[in-house]
């Protein structure tokens, strides 16, 4: 894996980019997937922290769909969280590692970001300590084997800048990594079952089960 500071400094450099593309069809259908997906499977009231948060897209929507929560970002790229700050999102500067927080969260999440963690088994670990007993803890990744999975790898080996430093992986995998951290994997919840190359018509899909195989990315809801 690349060592955190190359990838902090690829998102860095960018931030027009990150941002833009949610203003795409394709874009707003994966944003408004997810975030429902997210909907679902966080509490609805409570302090959350979201890890690698981006530009603040995902807290903003989250907290428009349920006001009872209060979510705080976190990210290691200044250049994502200045852009997060001029959306209104409360932030802190630091990798998932090295949250400053101890036993304080009801709930944390994070989106495809288990991807670029240079130690994952260690740093989703370290991560437990800022939430309180039994809290909810989401992590979204991209689902390797998929339609979307095989799409990020061409992408990615053609020089795309931020995922050639990814690392994707299959379901098992990132199960198994979650366990290994000391997470009980309570439910999983699947989306983006359409092929990547045009955007669906139809209303996204929530899957579950055998279904989740098809689906471009997965949630893994655990508990701490």
């Amino acid at each position: 894996m690349p060592s955190t500071r190359r990838v902090v400094k690829v998102f860095d450099s960018v931030v027009d980019y990150y941002d833009s593309w949610y203003e795409q069809p394709m874009g707003r259908y994966v944003l408004d997937a997810e975030v429902r997906a997210l909907d679902l499977l966080l509490p609805r009231r409570g302090l959350g922290l979201d890890v690698g948060c981006g530009t603040g897209v995902f807290p903003k929507a989250l907290m428009n769909a349920s006001p009872g929560r209060r979510i705080i970002c976190s990210d290691p790229s200044m250049g994502m969280l200045r852009r997060a700050r001029e959306r209104g999102v409360e932030s802190v500067a630091c990798t998932m590692g090295r949250a400053p927080f101890r036993r304080v969260f009801d709930f944390a999440y994070a989106v495809t970001v288990i991807e670029f963690l240079e130690n994952p088994v260690e740093e989703l670990a370290a991560l437990r300590h800022v939430l309180k007993d039994r809290a909810a803890a989401v992590f979204m990744a991209i689902n390797k084997e998929s339609s979307w999975g095989r799409l990020y790898r061409k992408l990615a080996e053609e020089g795309e800048p931020v995922l050639s430093l990814a690392k994707l992986y299959s379901i098992k995998d990132v199960e198994a990594l979650l366990v290994k951290a000391g997470y009980e994997v309570v439910e999983m919840l699947g989306t983006l079952d359409a092929p990547p190359d045009t955007t669906p018509e139809k209303p996204f899909k929530l899957l579950r089960g055998v279904e989740l195989a098809r689906c471009g990315v997965v949630f893994f809801k655990c508990q701490a």
